[in-house]
């Protein structure tokens, strides 16, 4: 593992990073980057295309963001609209790359995400994310806590090439376990992500990966065949792979894509129903279980999840998108009021996106859940 990158010490204006709309993936609200750059420096990493606009070089600096969690601190006490909601520590860096260690940057924000009660979902490929059971434990407890390492090989020479300062994926499968352990109230799991064409999609490699993490402990695996080829990112990576043993791939893997950013939808169809029958075979969800929170968006939540999730079942399992389902799920997120409400007033129509086949779909659950709404009132008003 390397360890000579150069630490520049820098604050930033801002620490929180607000989303258009919860993901369907992470169900993050927001993000928060402790470092810019990451030393685990892996060579199909996406932070290197032109999209993130990283003033550092990404190959040799690390920047850790002073004060990052006073801001966080300061943001959340002065915002009055800022609800608790999933936060996804890291995004273009791994929140626990080697530099976490004597920084501590993301221990000090988990501390801030704890005092002030805001769920979290962190992916990494570090085990080093075990020194922090403890905290993770009690954000679980008191909100929701979810932790998926990144894994898109358990071939320990092949990640060495592709991860080359990320721990080896036999420790991060211990690491999960140890967390599955430890702290049971934390959800686990693996985020199956990039899988490299023509180096790891074979049949043996995709069931290695869902079966030794469903060994470790894993509740859950998100998988997206195929990688990006952005720019300087797709330049960077192609000519690691020509420099390789795997220079093989290269052709083969240029020729798949054609150009083009992401891979062609029939490969990422075929690799889907592959994926998605191992997870079936091994009792694996292929969808992180969503934090939901107590106030006027719980029902809107709910709803979201179910037909987010079921827009993502059908889709790779038939090969065909629903977008009005996804998109009506995704604008749920940001409805203001209670969709039970909305019900009640039999003005589901005027929801962005709620076509009467997606209204046919919601009935039956808002009408179970209005119902129990009702009951509850009702007993609250009786007490």
């Amino acid at each position: 593992m390397r360890n000579s990158f150069k630490i520049i010490h820098k604050e930033f204006k801002s620490a929180l990073n607000k989303l258009k709309y919860p993901d369907s993936w992470f169900w993050a609200r927001y993000t928060i980057n402790p470092y810019s750059g990451c030393a685990h420096t892996c060579i199909y990493c996406d932070a290197r295309s032109e999209r993130y606009y990283l003033e550092q070089d990404f190959e040799n600096e690390i920047v850790v963001k002073i004060n990052t969690d006073k801001k966080l601190e300061q943001r959340i006490q002065r915002a009055r609209t800022l609800l608790p909601d999933v936060i996804g520590p890291g995004g273009v860096c791994d929140a626990y790359q080697p530099v976490e260690k004597t920084q501590k940057n993301t221990r000090k924000i988990l501390e801030v995400l704890k005092k002030h009660e805001f769920p979290v979902n962190i992916a990494t490929k570090s085990s080093l994310i075990t020194r922090d059971v403890d905290i993770l434990k009690e954000i679980a407890k008191e909100t929701w806590s979810t932790v998926g390492f990144s894994i898109s090989t358990v071939n320990e020479e092949l990640a060495n090439l592709l991860e080359p300062n990320s721990s080896n994926p036999s420790e991060r499968l211990k690491a999960l376990h140890t967390i599955k352990i430890k702290a049971p109230e934390i959800q686990v799991g693996i985020y199956f992500m990039p899988i490299i064409p023509f180096l790891e999609d074979d049949d043996a490699s995709l069931e290695d990966v869902i079966k030794q993490s469903k060994k470790a402990g894993a509740e859950f695996v998100l998988f997206a065949p195929g990688l990006t080829l952005r720019d300087a990112q797709a330049q960077f990576f192609i000519k690691k792979l020509k420099n390789s043993k795997y220079n093989y791939i290269v052709k083969p893997l240029l020729e798949l894509y054609k150009g083009l950013t992401n891979p062609p939808a029939n490969y990422v169809r075929k690799l889907n129903s592959k994926l998605y029958n191992l997870c079936q075979e091994y009792k694996l969800a292929v969808r992180v279980k969503r934090w939901i929170p107590n106030d006027y968006r719980k029902w809107n939540y709910k709803i979201a999840e179910l037909l987010l999730n079921k827009e993502y079942i059908d889709a790779i399992t038939t090969g065909k998108s629903n977008n009005n389902m996804k998109w009506a799920g995704l604008n749920l997120n940001n409805l203001d009021v209670s969709i039970i409400d909305v019900y009640k007033r039999d003005e589901l129509s005027k929801l962005k996106n709620f076509s009467k086949e997606i209204i046919e779909f919601v009935k039956p659950y808002l009408e179970k859940l209005k119902l129990t709404h009702e009951k509850t009132t009702l007993e609250r008003f009786i007490n």
